[in-house]
């Protein structure tokens, strides 16, 4: 997760179109938990009760790793109180893995017969009208995929607030990508699915852990049409930075596994390949960022490069810090920090490298699992 050094793009906000409650289909949404609390379970829960939709046209299927039964049993326990006020269709779904969590994912799209599908990630709140706007969306501008935004929740410490301005340059950049390219990169959770899509494009991949943005590469190339809806999600916040440094080197390993196969191997359409060339050259970017800053201390003729490589980040930073669709999230001095959390955030890619090289798939995890402290 990076955007580093590439140009910002300014989201606009969209008049998302209505649709009334009785032309609403019904729609599967699928909620993978790998070892989480019982608290992160309630917030699903309380997100299912807060959704602006019908709740009798709503499939929830809890997925969980059916190799913990404690796991499977304590959603079992959260989902029976939960469904008395959430009104609709509520199953927890033991699944045989859930490392990689396309695995899950996989096994219970196989089962799914409703025309929209939904992911979240498990401590995801989306804007209560999110799945009728994407829904809406999907009709609308004649998409087979919408995704949201998702952040970490607003305000809070200043860790919390430096992730949030990253979250928010990351979209700037996917957004310039998007636009120069003429498709649209799946990335997290909050997407939104017509099935017909995923039978078009076939299984999520097992073999890394940016899935999504996968599917997403070969989706563009199948003619799949793909769309954002600038509406936003929230996970838990981010208050300790070894725990987002380490989540930080999965999604950048997964993404420069991805840069690898696909720039790599069979070519791929125009527009898939150039939205991959352009991720890819950004985490280079950030693998030389620390190298080149660190030998310009030494070498003369290295200062301006390195000059240069940072003047570029900080004005990118201060771009998208003046972009008015993220004043809500409260960042404040976040913004200042952001360019010393990427150099940081080098060495989490300096990481991905070295597991992608020695063959290590380690799953960081930032949030506590079952049975560790919470605070």
């Amino acid at each position: 997760m990076t955007g580093f050094l590439l140009p910002n793009a300014r989201l606009t906000p969209q008049e998302h179109p209505g649709a009334a409650t009785s032309a609403l289909p019904p729609v599967t949404v699928l909620v993978p938990f790998y070892r989480e609390t019982a608290a992160i379970l309630r917030r699903s829960a309380d997100m299912l009760r807060s959704l602006d939709y019908p709740h009798d046209r709503l499939s929830v299927c809890w997925l969980v790793d059916a190799r913990y039964p404690e796991d499977v049993a304590a959603a079992e326990n959260v989902a029976a109180s939960a469904r008395a006020d959430f009104g609709g269709g509520l199953r927890v779904v033991p699944v045989p893995s859930m490392t990689p969590k396309a695995k899950a994912l996989n096994h219970a799209l196989r089962s799914v017969d409703d025309p929209f599908v939904a992911l979240y990630d498990a401590d995801t709140v989306p804007d209560p009208r999110q799945l009728r706007q994407a829904v809406a969306a999907l009709d609308a501008r004649g998409l087979d995929v919408v995704d949201a935004i998702e952040l970490p929740e607003a305000g809070g410490d200043l860790v919390n607030r430096i992730t949030l301005a990253q979250s928010a340059a990351f979209f700037g950049a996917m957004e310039y990508v998007n636009r120069r390219t003429g498709m649209h990169m799946l990335l997290g959770s909050s997407i939104y699915f017509r099935r017909t899509a995923l039978s078009k494009v076939g299984p999520l991949s097992e073999d890394g852990v940016e899935e999504l943005y996968e599917w997403a590469v070969r989706a563009a190339a199948a003619g799949v049409r793909m769309g954002r809806i600038v509406s936003f999600s929230y996970g838990t916040r981010t208050s300790v930075v070894g725990p987002a440094l380490r989540q930080r080197t999965r999604w950048i390993r997964g993404q420069l596994d991805i840069g690898v196969r696909f720039l790599g191997g069979k070519p791929l359409p125009a527009r898939p390949r150039t939205a991959v060339a352009l991720m890819t050259l950004s985490l280079l970017g950030q693998l030389g960022v620390l190298p080149v800053t660190a030998a310009a201390v030494r070498y003369r003729a290295l200062r301006l490069p390195a000059a240069a490589l940072l003047l570029g980040e900080a004005l990118r930073v201060r771009s998208v810090s003046r972009d008015p669709v993220w004043e809500v999230l409260r960042i404040g001095s976040g913004w200042a920090l952001l360019l010393p959390f990427e150099l940081l955030e080098a060495t989490s890619a300096w990481r991905a490298v070295w597991e992608l090289a020695t063959g290590r798939d380690t799953w960081h995890k930032v949030r506590p699992e079952t049975g560790e402290r919470t605070t």
